[in-house]
């Protein structure tokens, strides 16, 4: 968990199984990190309980999520964000 000191952001994404997979992958390998999500929009029409946007499109997410680390574990934490990105596109294809 990071209070405190300098932060670098080194992952904003829409999806939330890829952010769950990054912390997992970083603290597998002892890289502490922090997090925060930001929600960008709120859901469309008056009082609205479904979101037409996710019916449409079920991966659609109207939160950001981040992922920070120390300056120090920048390179280390960014390479592996890259590696699981690069085992998603992979995956899907």
């Amino acid at each position: 968990m990071l209070l405190f000191g300098k932060k670098i952001e080194i992952y904003e994404s829409r999806n939330y199984g890829e952010f769950k997979a990054l912390k997992k992958l970083l603290k597998k390998n002892g890289i502490s990190y922090g997090t925060g999500w930001v929600q960008t929009e709120v859901a469309c029409g008056c009082g609205a309980k479904i979101n037409m946007r996710q019916v449409i499109n079920p991966d659609y997410s109207p939160y950001v999520w981040s992922v920070y680390v120390r300056p120090e574990n920048e390179k280390e934490a960014k390479r592996l964000a890259e590696e699981l990105e690069k085992n998603l596109i992979d995956r899907n294809h």
